[in-house]
């Protein structure tokens, strides 16, 4: 089984990558660890969301649209794993990999959208760089963030999972409530138990 994650920045989607790995043992990818590895290499902070973003932006005007799905998709092949979770899907050429991962290894996919309000995120966004020991943002700061090139198809991707997938809200759930609610899918989808 193929899951696809997206949503806006601090909305869940990494906490919620994180227990499908550890309840069922899937293998956890993610678009922004490609980007990472890339801004290590090039002596870039590999933390920083606005540097992954530029990074982004200057290898996809260089190297096409695709050129981290590609990259994604030969890592997909180098594993032999039934459960995979590709975590930080932004754009709708991800989609379209998610699809064709999907079907070259006859495997369900199952697209689940993380979301949660502007400010509920600005709130965990900030507590994450607090608890690296970084300094808060400013609620325009992150707004500049949310509106980088880098992120502009999210509201396309939230069209699709609406139509072929799972919608959740965190605003009002904690990572447990929102966990449930997603075995209870996967549950009924793949027959899966912990």
């Amino acid at each position: 089984m193929i899951i696809g994650i997206a949503g806006p920045t601090a909305s869940g989607k990494t906490t919620i990558a994180r227990m499908l790995e550890e309840e069922y043992g899937a293998v956890r990818l993610r678009y922004s660890s490609i980007l990472s590895e890339m801004a290590v290499e090039r002596g870039l902070d590999p933390d920083d969301k606005a540097t992954l973003q530029g990074l982004f932006l200057n290898e996809r005007e260089t190297r096409g649209e695709d050129f981290l799905t590609k990259e994604m998709e030969e890592r997909v092949e180098r594993l032999d794993k039934d459960f995979i979770v590709i975590e930080g899907n932004r754009r709708l050429v991800d989609i379209d990999t998610l699809r064709r991962i999907a079907t070259t290894r006859s495997d369900s996919l199952n697209l689940l959208f993380i979301d949660a309000s502007r400010e509920t995120r600005f709130d965990r966004y900030n507590e994450r760089l607090v608890s690296q020991g970084e300094e808060p943002i400013s609620f325009e700061e992150f707004t500049a963030l949310e509106a980088n090139d880098a992120e502009d198809e999210i509201d396309d991707l939230k069209t699709i999972f609406e139509k072929e997938g799972l919608i959740i809200n965190t605003d009002d759930q904690n990572a447990e409530a929102v966990f449930k609610e997603i075995k209870i899918l996967l549950t009924k989808t793949e027959k899966l138990t912990p």
